[in-house]
């Protein structure tokens, strides 16, 4: 049985765009197999969830064969510190701005939609069987990337008093932890 979202009122705006804006609209939904108003929700939920918060977070766009080849070039070891250290830095960072909460909801969040959803470094599940709870982390990186998620994952969860327990692959990183 599908299971249905919950109904979430709407509200009707119009809006006024270029010609050639809509042009545009309408060809990269056509592309996508989606209507332009699914195509311009979605870049409006984009615009509030994360990409307000983008300039003053002082995010940048690179490709990511860039940071790929950028990782490699640390050893295994550096790269777990730098996990470490952007996990610090960043992380808590991150939790106080979008949450004000150093907890395991607000971790969740920011790993979903911060990382996974705008920021296109992974996929990112999040299941809970009874009480324990397995993460895993997919990507198209290198292994050092692994690494580093790893680095990063028992970091951030360490700050919230959460002992991981982990895997790595060379595109995967899977974690468990116990809590109620």
């Amino acid at each position: 049985m599908p299971v249905s979202k919950p109904k979430v009122p709407h509200v009707i705006r119009t809006v006024r765009i270029p010609a050639t804006m809509d042009k545009a609209l309408r060809k990269i939904a056509k592309g996508k197999s989606t209507s332009v108003n699914a195509l311009v929700e979605a870049s409006l939920t984009k615009l509030i969830e994360f990409d307000q918060f983008a300039d003053e977070l002082e995010f940048a766009s690179v490709r990511k064969v860039m940071l790929v080849k950028g990782l490699d070039y640390l050893s295994d070891d550096q790269v777990v510190e730098f996990g470490i250290w952007t996990a610090k830095e960043s992380g808590s960072e991150l939790l106080k701005f979008y949450h004000g909460d150093d907890d395991l909801d607000s971790v969740i969040h920011i790993m979903e939609s911060v990382f996974s959803k705008y920021g296109r470094m992974f996929t990112f599940h999040h299941e809970i069987e009874g009480r324990t709870h397995t993460i895993m982390m997919t990507h198209r990186l290198s292994r050092k990337w692994s690494i580093l998620f790893d680095a990063n994952l028992k970091t951030v969860f360490a700050r919230i008093g959460i002992d991981l327990r982990s895997e790595v692959g060379s595109t995967y990183v899977r974690a468990q932890f116990e809590k109620a």
